[in-house]
């Protein structure tokens, strides 16, 4: 029995003791990106004048047509849009809520808002030519983002001015949000 106890108690010494038999070591490293921050920024517009009893159709670089009520021939109305400030190259999706009218400041009616489109380019000044630019469709723009790492997105639309429309300013307001979709 006492050699049991002793040959129990070497082979539990063993098991409880740290073997150095054959070891090795080594140590692995993760690594990770953070991306810039995704920012969009509002470019707040003005479309000028409007008639009452006209249908005006405003693009996405400013022009009018027609022209409202003392407004020249050469004379560019404020784009609408949205400045996007990510990460250069990186493709993003812009989901839009647009309004149907614009409301009179005052509460004295409203402008009907309808065919909105887009044109979006890396220099974010819409008298410059477009990357990408159509019909917004579902109230989604996919754009990408120059290698400043600005692009700009500018709106157009068709306001209809009903012949009872009353003088003053109308309103409408814009809301965007955008997400990474990739590289």
């Amino acid at each position: 029995m006492t050699r049991f106890l002793l040959l129990a108690t070497v082979f539990l010494f063993i098991g409880l003791s740290p073997v150095a038999f054959a070891q090795s070591e080594t140590a692995a490293f993760v690594t990770a990106h953070v991306e810039n921050p995704l920012g969009i920024f509002n470019i707040d517009g003005d479309w000028g004048a409007f008639a009452p009893g006209g249908t005006y159709v405003i693009t996405p670089g400013g022009y009018k047509n027609p022209l409202g009520p003392g407004e020249s021939g050469n004379s560019l109305v404020g784009p609408v849009g949205f400045e996007v400030a990510a990460n250069s190259g990186a493709h993003l999706l812009v989901t839009l809520t647009l309004p149907s009218q614009l409301v009179s400041d005052d509460g004295n009616g409203s402008l009907a808002v309808s065919n909105w489109t887009y044109g979006w380019n890396y220099d974010n000044d819409p008298t410059l030519p477009f990357a990408a630019s159509g019909a917004v469709l579902g109230n989604d723009v996919t754009l990408t983002v120059g290698g400043s790492g600005v692009s700009g997105l500018f709106l157009g639309a068709t306001v209809t001015v009903p012949t009872s429309a009353f003088t003053g300013s109308y309103t409408g307001q814009l809301l965007a949000s955008a997400a990474y979709t990739g590289n």
